[in-house]
């Protein structure tokens, strides 16, 4: 049976709530062996067999990786018999991180004046009107 979503992204919770779950997602799969596996799995099911080929790794390593995939709730599997096949549960996330992960991102230093010009532009640009409740004065 396919697990349900943890409602990590309900309303109910607060910017900060989702950020620290978000940050322990991030740092459950900043793994070298738990990216190879999600990339591994992230175009087509791969059954154990072949996850074993493709990620240099002892078995019982990568089972326990894979376990800690499982109860994040970005990788499933059925089973067949004694075959086991996993596929992520999450596919547009871990598409977006795999192709985010995959390019080039170089630094790009700038010159301290021209940050302190844009900082400044920004504390002089009008605010914008708050969006909620406006109390009428008396």
């Amino acid at each position: 049976m396919p697990r349900r979503s943890n409602g990590s992204d309900s309303p109910e919770r607060s910017g900060e709530e989702l950020w620290e779950d978000r940050a322990r997602l991030l740092k459950l799969i900043a793994h070298p062996a738990r990216l190879l596996i999600l990339e591994s799995l992230s175009d087509k099911s791969q059954c154990v067999k072949d996850l074993n080929s493709l990620v240099p790794l002892p078995q019982p390593y990568l089972s326990q990786h894979i376990s800690a995939l499982r109860r994040a709730n970005l990788v499933a599997s059925h089973s067949n018999g004694s075959l086991r096949c996993y596929y992520v549960t999450r596919p547009t996330l871990v598409r977006s991180l795999v192709r985010l992960l995959r390019k080039e991102h170089p630094v790009r230093l700038r010159d301290r004046d021209q940050v302190v010009r844009e900082a400044q532009r920004q504390n002089a640009a009008p605010k914008k009107p708050t969006r909620g409740k406006v109390r009428a004065r008396k």
